[in-house]
């Protein structure tokens, strides 16, 4: 139940981060801007805790396996994709993180007490971790967007009960 609800808990996260991202770059230099991507930050960080906490819950809880009637490319093809989406998950607020530090625009975490900065003020080493992350991001995106097209093939094409476990709220077998 605690993995199916970090599951989800960071899957609601994720795509509001992501439109929340979006709608902020979006938007031209002023106050409303600064405010928006303080909540950007602020939630980037959240995630970063909440993923950092589920690769610790997963590390001391093994998931199930998966079916032995799944062929062996797919459920290396999942392993992997699990794997990308953690790392992304862990790379893009990092980079994102480290880009505001080094282009000095310092962080505070929803207003109750400052992050303390990764690197100091550089301002070359800021662009190229905005492009880290803006491409983790878009990467992150991609890889999503696979793993939503594969729980959906397998609750609604293949029907095998795959997606159905990590439904938090499903009803529970009596024996």
């Amino acid at each position: 139940m605690i993995a199916q609800s970090l599951h989800w808990l960071l899957a609601a996260l994720v795509f509001v981060q992501l439109g929340l991202g979006l709608y902020a770059a979006a938007l031209p230099v002023s106050l409303a801007r600064l405010q928006w991507l303080s909540r950007h930050k602020s939630l980037g960080l959240a995630v970063l805790a909440l993923v950092l906490l589920r690769l610790v819950w997963r590390s001391m809880n093994r998931p199930p396996a998966l079916p032995d009637s799944m062929p062996r490319l797919q459920r290396r093809a999942a392993a992997t994709a699990h794997w990308l989406l953690y790392a992304l998950l862990v790379l893009a607020p990092l980079a994102g993180w480290m880009h505001a530090s080094a282009a000095g625009l310092s962080a505070n975490w929803f207003g109750l007490f400052q992050v303390p900065d990764l690197l100091p003020k550089q301002p070359e080493l800021s662009e190229l971790l905005k492009a880290v992350h803006k491409g983790s991001v878009a990467l992150l995106a991609l890889v999503l967007l696979v793993h939503i097209a594969g729980a959906l093939h397998h609750a609604l094409v293949l029907r095998d009960g795959i997606m159905h476990r990590m439904l938090p709220w499903r009803r529970r077998r009596t024996i």
